[in-house]
């Protein structure tokens, strides 16, 4: 079972952005399959390296949209980026060391990915949507 099904309550009205959110979430039921159906150390540790890989990759994208309309939430936006990647790889670092990957750590994923979609992207999915609407 999934630990989140997509729903149009968090769209940006951005198809790619939605896109790359939607995958988002994906590598975070893949990961929380590889570990509930015991996949073994080695699988889920490479699954944690797609997610990351993953994240950075949305993230740059999301990030270069801002600057390309001049977003002036940019640099906040960023700065709460960078803090997830960071925490995603002290995760990272932790699990190779030998930390399980908890129930907790996929919740916390998903409920930051959601919180992070519905607030601070919302805010850039409102301004580049109002400037799209004046020319």
């Amino acid at each position: 079972m999934a630990i989140f099904e997509w729903d149009d309550s968090i769209a940006l009205g951005i198809p790619a952005i939605d896109e790359q959110h939607k995958a988002l979430f994906d590598w975070v039921n893949t990961l929380n399959e590889a570990v509930r159906d015991g996949d073994g150390s080695e699988a889920v540790g490479e699954v944690i390296w797609k997610l990351i890989t993953y994240v950075t990759e949305h993230f740059c994208a999301e990030e270069r949209l801002m600057i390309s309309c001049n977003y002036p939430g940019l640099v906040a936006h960023r700065n709460e980026h960078d803090q997830f990647v960071s925490r995603l790889r002290e995760i990272q670092v932790n699990f190779i060391d030998g930390h399980e990957m908890s129930k907790k750590i996929l919740d916390f994923m998903v409920d930051w990915l959601v919180c992070h979609i519905k607030g601070t992207d919302q805010g850039y999915s409102r301004f580049i949507h109002a400037k799209a609407e004046k020319g």
